[in-house]
């Protein structure tokens, strides 16, 4: 999931993210919306089937031939938002001893979304619509031809705004050929083959699936102070996903048939004391179920933060999750227990008003039996050489491993299914760099450019014995040497001892890398109105196999080997003023 920094699609972001919840105690399920707008432009769905001796250059992108956008209030409260969006074909090339030929990854598409909403009484109580579609040429493999999604969503407010009531209620629509449909019911957001969910059953003739999901909210936001400058703020809800949305063509959507509940409470102080401007202790907790009956999750969380009066800031929490199964760890076999756990993190970050300013954070996390560790260090230093320039500098660094319950393949072996999993340790390495430079009050020019190196490497090989079993090592048998054995790029297992390979599987080990850079000029050539030149830069450096250099010298060797893919965009603005 990467946000959008696109001029043309962040501009009008509050009218047109449609976020599915948006709770205040947080949750993977707030990454869910209904539109998102990198789905435009994105890389192709579609592979080409190539032969021995082939050669293929795919698209990292696919090009944009026109977008327009539309959005306002009028006088009565009434917000209205409109965007439609066309990709052209993408294809790919494939040389086979200077023999040339095509092939079609992804189809000329049309993208709609159309959000309303309306105000009553001072803003009090809003009402909003909000429809998307997503319409294909042709069929592509597993593409939907047609995807279609709406909602209806409600805000009131009373006492002063004090309190708040919330909500919306949305369905999806997806339609293709019954080879789409049967990959969406076996995709990793659904898994309709689950070997325990005996409520969901995949059928391959089928050309549609239809789902709904929403979210209720309740809250306090507000109110009196007591006397010691505090308050108390709590929000409580509960949000769902039917086994059948699907909102990954326009949307993005991580995981269908949940049923969460969430609850936050909070207390403020939001008037100084001591050596404190303001502070505040969260706590948390949320549970999960599928639409089956299974309880999946739970977790309990406390954090307390400080903002000082030299305006540093300094923050810590702690989670205790003591059940978690997970319905997609497997990739459809079986849902699988995964190992209780705590986690924490703690912060700091300096005054961001001098001209030198800086921060940290760090997280790490275990599973109980000595079965899951990550740890993640983030930190920032930002510049301000002159008033009209801010350069930001962020590295960020992290590793983590599982004992065993990593998925690696699935085979078939003496009429049974072997689901086969793995210990993995896993490093990833960030360096964001932004700069924003005023030449003028109408003049900004903007860049951002992040390379990234992600690496994983497996060891001590087995497959899935009882997914649900509350005994760790109950759950996996670990293959033997004398059971498998490795030529370097694959695995061959002899299960029976009979001196015969049984099933083997690829090495998974693999190391990936990436640079991305957007440079943005904007120019505010009349009040109100703007002109924004963006060139955008991308590429993915092949360094699969570059597993024993040292990571950070994996990246920056590698990184700038590869011809990056530039696009350019220009987009205008008028604002009609009275």
């Amino acid at each position: 999931f990467f946000q959008e920094r696109r001029p043309f699609f962040v501009e009008s972001r509050n009218l047109f993210d449609y976020q599915l919840t948006g709770s205040q105690a947080g949750g993977g399920y707030d990454s869910d919306l209904l539109f998102y707008s990198r789905r435009i432009g994105g890389a192709p769905h579609g592979y080409p089937n190539l032969q021995n001796g082939e050669y293929v250059d795919v698209p990292q992108n696919t090009a944009i031939l026109g977008a327009a956008k539309f959005s306002g209030k009028t006088s009565k409260g009434l917000s209205i938002g409109i965007l439609e969006s066309v990709t052209k074909r993408e294809y790919a090339r494939i040389d086979h001893e200077g023999e040339r030929r095509k092939e079609l990854v992804e189809p000329m598409t049309n993208f709609f979304l159309g959000r309303l909403m309306k105000d009553y009484d001072q803003g009090n109580t809003i009402i909003g619509g909000v429809f998307s579609a997503v319409n294909r040429e042709r069929d592509l493999g597993s593409l939907h031809r047609g995807a279609y999604s709406g909602g209806l969503d409600f805000q009131h407010f009373w006492k002063k705004r004090a309190w708040f009531v919330a909500g919306n209620l949305l369905a999806s629509h997806v339609e293709g050929s019954p080879e789409a449909i049967l990959a969406t019911q076996t995709s990793f957001v659904h898994h309709f083959q689950r070997t325990n969910a005996d409520y969901l059953e995949v059928d391959s003739t089928r050309t549609s699936l239809t789902g709904t999901g929403g979210t209720f909210r309740i809250g306090k936001f507000g109110g009196k102070l007591n006397k010691h400058g505090g308050i108390v703020k709590f929000e409580t809800g509960v949000t769902w996903r039917s086994p059948e949305l699907e909102l990954n063509d326009a949307g993005f959507l991580q995981a269908a048939d949940e049923i969460n509940h969430f609850t936050w409470v909070g207390y403020q102080l939001q008037q100084p004391f001591s050596v404190f401007r303001n502070a505040r202790i969260n706590y948390n907790h949320w549970a999960r179920w599928d639409f089956g009956g299974q309880f999946l999750f739970s977790a309990f969380n406390t954090n307390v933060h400080g903002h000082f009066n030299n305006n540093w800031r300094i923050g810590t929490g702690f989670t205790y999750n003591p059940l978690e199964i997970s319905n997609n760890a497997l990739r459809g076999g079986s849902s699988l227990r995964r190992p209780a756990g705590v986690g924490t993190f703690v912060y700091l970050n300096s005054d961001d008003r001098k001209k030198v300013y800086f921060g940290a954070e760090y997280s790490q996390a275990w599973g109980f039996e000595n079965t899951v560790s990550s740890q993640y260090l983030y930190t920032y230093v930002g510049f301000l050489p002159i008033n009209a320039m801010q350069i930001n500098i962020s590295p960020g660094y992290g590793n983590s491993s599982r004992r065993q319950d990593q998925f690696v393949s699935e085979t078939s072996f003496g009429g049974d299914i072997r689901t086969i999993v793995s210990e993995v340790s896993q490093h990833e390495f960030s360096l964001t760099a932004r700069l924003t430079y005023n030449l003028s009050p109408d003049l900004t020019i903007q860049y951002y450019g992040q390379p990234f190196i992600y690496r994983a490497k497996y060891q001590n090989f087995g497959y899935v014995t009882d997914p649900l079993n509350k005994e760790y090592n109950a759950r996996f048998h670990q293959y033997t040497s004398e059971e498998i054995s490795s030529d370097g790029d694959s695995f061959f297992v002899d299960e029976n001892h009979d001196g015969n390979t049984d099933y083997s599987f690829s090495t998974p080990d693999f190391n990936f890398i990436q640079f991305r850079s957007n440079l943005v000029i904007r120019w505010e050539y009349i009040p109100g109105s703007e002109l924004f030149l963006v060139w955008s830069q991308g590429s993915r450096p092949n360094a699969y196999n570059d597993l024993d250099t040292p990571l950070i010298s994996s990246l920056f060797n590698n990184v700038f080997d590869e011809q990056a893919r530039n696009v350019f965009l220009l987009k205008c603005t008028y604002r009609f003023l009275k």
